[in-house]
């Protein structure tokens, strides 16, 4: 176990290491708009209009003030800001916008604090598609493996479908609502079906404080378990992130594409139940960049690799530290 952290560890040192030796090189492509858009363009349908970017066609603005009229006829599409700050898809933070994608998710859970459970290993897929600028549905699967302090490991999968609402899509801000079911794991003790649902928004910081290519992102997420257990356990609780990227190279680097280097910051609440009012909170610093290509070797820029540890910080550690894979294939 001591071999696998040491090579996760050295593994992120070197990808910031070689982020660090083609930073010079992408510093001055772009540069962040010297006037910060008035917030209420965001808000105001007077104020509300289009933009044009050089690389994709005239987006009209999305709010509320126009979300039964506008985006549920246009075909789907991806913005790309001016100040070329990306808002991307990263590992706990809840995702703000349309997507387009197939993604892989892999994570074990070190040393969890239970007398019975020792380890988790959890991968979970899943498949999302947009239908337009509004709407987006993705169906999710997932299997973990629980290793006991004493016996054998047991292993179980459980289905999911989850669906997304674009309520905001602006040059300078995205906002979403997400609502997700997960459905119960008995094979591995968990008897309960999850339903949540909660906000996701993106702040592109270039446009509000002129800090190039940084992205601001949070979201708050409300879980409801429904189903038979034990005596004491919790019903309700709430999920909360608020995490800080920055991208360093170019798109087109090859090997590390769009490296961004980020820390999320994650905190949950038990809402009812025998910890009711307890708060975990953990950071989990990363990295997600593209494989892009080499001279004779094109892997295309839509193939992107998430690595990242979380790290416990409240005075309840519920495990040690978690590490996350994840791949994610854009089409």
């Amino acid at each position: 176990m001591l071999n696998i952290k040491a090579s996760f560890l050295w593994t992120l040192v070197a990808v910031v290491a070689l982020a660090c030796a083609t930073t010079a090189a992408y510093a001055d492509e772009a540069t962040p708009p010297s006037v910060p858009p008035d917030p209420m363009e965001i808000a105001a349908p007077s104020l509300a209009g289009n933009y044009c970017c050089p690389r994709q066609d005239c987006l009209e603005d999305l709010t509320l003030w126009n979300f039964f009229s506008a985006g549920w006829d246009d075909a789907w599409a991806k913005r790309e800001r001016e100040t070329g700050t990306p808002d991307f898809a990263l590992l706990r933070v809840q995702t703000n916008f349309m997507e387009r994608e197939f993604r892989v998710n892999a994570f074990g859970e070190e040393n969890i604090n239970s007398p019975k459970i020792k380890n988790l290993t959890d991968v979970d897929d899943l498949i999302a598609w947009s239908f337009n600028r509004r709407f987006m549905i993705s169906v999710t699967d997932a299997y973990e493996w629980i290793d006991p302090r004493t016996g054998t490991r047991e292993g179980g999968g459980l289905p999911g479908i989850a669906g997304r609402f674009q309520l905001v899509d602006t040059e300078s801000s995205s906002y979403s609502l997400n609502v997700k079911a997960q459905s119960a794991n008995p094979e591995v003790g968990v008897t309960q079906t999850t339903l949540s649902y909660g906000i996701a928004g993106f702040e592109d910081l270039a446009y509000w404080f002129n800090l190039n290519r940084v992205g601001l992102y949070y979201s708050c997420l409300f879980d409801s378990y429904t189903g038979p257990a034990a005596a004491g356990t919790k019903t309700s609780d709430v999920q909360y992130d608020v995490t800080v990227a920055k991208t360093i190279t170019a798109a087109d680097t090859p090997l590390f594409g769009a490296l961004t280097m980020f820390a999320e910051t994650f905190a949950q609440t038990d809402l009812d139940g025998s910890h009711d009012g307890r708060t975990i909170v953990s950071i989990t610093p990363g990295v997600r960049f593209n494989l892009g290509q080499l001279e004779c070797i094109k892997m295309g820029s839509g193939n992107w690799i998430l690595l990242g540890v979380d790290l416990p910080v409240s005075d309840y550690h519920p495990w040690d530290e978690i590490y996350r894979l994840t791949y994610i294939k854009n089409f």
